[in-house]
C-alpha cells in the first residue's frame, strides 16, 4: 500500500490514501447531524487562526520539534479551553495547553496517554498516540457511558454524556 502526502496547515503529512478516503465525509462537520457533535467539529477541531494563547505557548511548541505533536497538544488547548472543565487528568507534558486553556481547572499528572476532561458537560476522554493504542481505544468505546466517540487518528475523543445519544465518527483531522 503507498502512502502519499497532505498538506495541512503548512505541515506535510503522509497518511494511507484509504484512510484518508474514508475519513473525508465527515471533514469539517459534512454529514453530521447531531447538534453538539457539529459545534465540536467545526468550533473546536477545525478552528483557524490563532488563539490568545499562542504567543505564550510558544516556548513550548519549540520544545516538541515534531509538528503533528505540537498539533495534538493545540488541540488539547482548544479542548480544555471549549469543555471549560474542573478536573483535568493528563500526562505533565500537556500541563501548560490545558493550563491555559482553563486556568480554573485543577491539573492532576497521569502516566498514561489518557487525557481526561470532567466538568459540567459531563466527562470526556482523549486517548493521544491513537494508531499505537488501538485496543485501548476500542475498549473505551465498549464502556456502556461512553455515548459519542471521535476518532480522529491520532488522537481519540470518548464523550460520557447520558443526554446523548449513542453515535461514532471518524473524522479527518
Amino acid at each position: 500500500m503507498r502512502s502519499f502526502i497532505v498538506k495541512r496547515t503548512g505541515k506535510m503529512l503522509i497518511r494511507n490514501p484509504f484512510v484518508w478516503l474514508r475519513r473525508i465525509l465527515h471533514r469539517r462537520g459534512y454529514g453530521i447531524h447531531s447538534p453538539f457533535a457539529y459545534s465540536l467539529v467545526t468550533q473546536v477541531l477545525y478552528t483557524p487562526g490563532e488563539y490568545y494563547a499562542d504567543e505564550r505557548l510558544y516556548p513550548c511548541r519549540e520544545r516538541l520539534m515534531h509538528p503533528r505533536r505540537t498539533a495534538v497538544h493545540r488541540l488539547m488547548f482548544r479542548l480544555a479551553n471549549h469543555w471549560q472543565p474542573t478536573v483535568v487528568s493528563a500526562p505533565a507534558e500537556l500541563h501548560p495547553y490545558l493550563h491555559e486553556g482553563c486556568r480554573r481547572a485543577q491539573l492532576q499528572a497521569c502516566p498514561e496517554p489518557l487525557v481526561t476532561f470532567d466538568g459540567g458537560q459531563g466527562r470526556m476522554v482523549a486517548l493521544v498516540d491513537l494508531q499505537h493504542h488501538r485496543e485501548a481505544w476500542r475498549r473505551l468505546k465498549d464502556e456502556p457511558q461512553v455515548t459519542v466517540t471521535f476518532d480522529l487518528y491520532d488522537v481519540g475523543l470518548a464523550i460520557c454524556n447520558p443526554k446523548l445519544q449513542h453515535q461514532d465518527y471518524i473524522i479527518n483531522w
